[in-house]
């Protein structure tokens, strides 16, 4: 946040500062329409030694800039994904950040009813886990989608120029 003015900061049932929200909240921040995907309602806090449940716990919204939709996929792992796609929730968008900086366990179904043509991944430089993983680039690829990546490609900034997506990124 550092150079930012945080308003609100947006929490899921792990806790932690902020506003908790739900899935069916929707929000209006200036310009930006902001649709909670996830988590659902009845969402229990999960166990800190559950390192799926917790990344599983993660807020997503769908956040839309005039005709522009973003999904913002938290850390969601395979069994959120599909539980929001059984969930009947619009995940359609433009701009995807990427769920759990690029970790194996993606759904494919999730990510083709997302249809980004501009992935961003956030991901530390020689992480130890080895984000992102091939098989989630593989998924980027055969849905034809762009992405950018922190590690290589530093801060990563969407914009929309003459009405067509742009990617700076700085260093």
């Amino acid at each position: 946040a550092d150079g930012r003015q945080v308003g609100t900061v947006l929490r899921g049932p792990s806790g932690g500062p902020g506003q908790p929200v739900a899935a069916g909240e929707r929000l209006r921040v200036g310009r930006v329409r902001v649709e909670v995907l996830w988590p659902p309602v009845a969402a229990s806090r999960p166990s800190a030694d559950d390192g799926s449940g917790m990344n599983n716990a993660s807020v997503v919204i769908r956040a839309t800039v005039g005709d522009l939709r973003l999904l913002l996929a938290g850390d969601i792992e395979t069994e959120a994904q599909d539980a929001i796609l059984a969930s009947g929730a619009d995940v359609s968008a433009e701009v995807l950040k990427f769920p759990h900086h690029g970790s194996g366990r993606q759904s494919p179904a999730f990510l083709a009813a997302v249809g980004a043509r501009l992935a961003t991944i956030s991901v530390g430089a020689d992480n130890d886990y080895g984000h992102p993983a091939d098989s989630a680039l593989r998924l980027l690829r055969d849905g034809r989608a762009d992405w950018r990546r922190t590690d290589l490609d530093g801060d990563i900034a969407v914009v929309v120029r003459d009405g067509h997506l742009v990617v700076v990124t700085r260093h």
